[in-house]
């Protein structure tokens, strides 16, 4: 669940980036604020699961206290507003244009921060690695 969701957050990114590279910054103020969003918010997100991911994994610095904490409810935050501001765009598009594009990127907008809530929610309930019983410390029997 993780790993698709840093995979769609990438690819959400990288389509926000094309599209402002081939067609330029929107002129109205929401859509500019909408492009902005698509843009930091994938990226911040993506680091906050690798981090998790990592850490779960015993290969990054541990459950990282009051910052890690705070990092994930931003994520939380941040994809909540881009999730509402997608989904007001999608709307506020319709009727679609002629054209493939306009639906399939209406779907990974909104799609990928409901996937990126949803992983972040999955990684709360993923149980914690135990750590190994300290045999030496009770003695021959475990007493």
């Amino acid at each position: 669940m993780v790993a698709a969701a840093i995979v769609c957050n990438v690819v959400l990114l990288a389509v926000t980036g094309l599209i402002v590279l081939g067609e330029g910054l929107p002129g109205a103020a929401p859509y500019l604020l909408l492009t902005l969003l698509m843009a930091l918010v994938p990226l911040v997100s993506a680091v906050v699961l690798l981090r998790d991911r990592r850490a779960l994994e015993g290969r990054g610095p541990g459950e990282g206290g009051s910052m890690a904490a705070r990092a994930r409810r931003a994520t939380v935050l941040l994809n909540l507003v881009l999730l509402g501001a997608s989904a007001w765009a999608a709307v506020a598009q319709y009727p679609y244009p002629e054209g493939d594009s306009l639906i399939p990127l209406a779907v990974l907008a909104v799609g990928t921060p409901a996937l990126t809530l949803v992983a972040l929610r999955w990684r709360d309930r993923e149980p914690r690695a135990a750590s190994p019983p300290d045999v030496l410390a009770k003695g021959p029997g475990g007493r």
